[in-house]
């Protein structure tokens, strides 16, 4: 009788055994199958870094030293497909004077791909794109901005400050 419950037990085994095995496999995503659903989502990046120039000092005077030229080394890491910088100017005043509005203040800019920059000197007004459409996907590119002070005997004398914001916009 021992044998026969073993030899029961066993055709048990065997049966369910079979069962499992010549199951059907499943789809993935229609619940337990033999495949794997993944899925990902990798957010949007940008990020904006002033490599060198964020303070420069201008020392001019219109006779023996009327001109002056700095840069500002802007660093950009970005996932997104393409980006652009812009840079927003406040007043640069001596005293009333104010240097951009009386054009003594000049931009230009330097892509580092295929984006457009600005290529001559150029007065600032407001806010302007210092860089559009810049080729993204970058793990770091540099973008040179570069400043001239041009001075002459209307400027007056004294000390002037002027803050620029620049700002990465994503293409997404």
């Amino acid at each position: 009788m021992l044998r026969g419950r073993v030899l029961l037990w066993l055709l048990g085994v065997l049966a369910v055994l079979g069962f499992s095995l010549g199951a059907p496999a499943t789809p993935p995503g229609q619940g337990g199958g033999t495949g794997v659903e993944m899925k990902a989502r990798v957010g949007g990046q940008i990020v904006l870094e002033i490599l060198s120039g964020d303070t420069i000092n201008f020392t001019v005077d219109p006779l023996n030293n009327p001109e002056a030229t700095a840069t500002t080394e802007i660093l950009v890491r970005t996932n997104a497909a393409s980006y652009s910088i812009t840079a927003s100017f406040g007043a640069f005043l001596i005293g009333d004077y104010d240097l951009i509005k009386n054009g003594k203040f000049f931009i230009r800019s330097k892509a580092p791909g295929k984006g457009k920059a600005i290529a001559d000197w150029t007065v600032p007004k407001d806010e302007v794109v210092i860089l559009k459409g810049e080729d993204g996907l970058t793990s770091g590119e540099i973008t040179v901005v570069e400043y001239l002070l041009r001075v002459d005997f209307t400027v007056p004398p004294g000390e002037g400050k002027l803050v620029i914001i620049f700002t990465a916009v994503p293409e997404f």
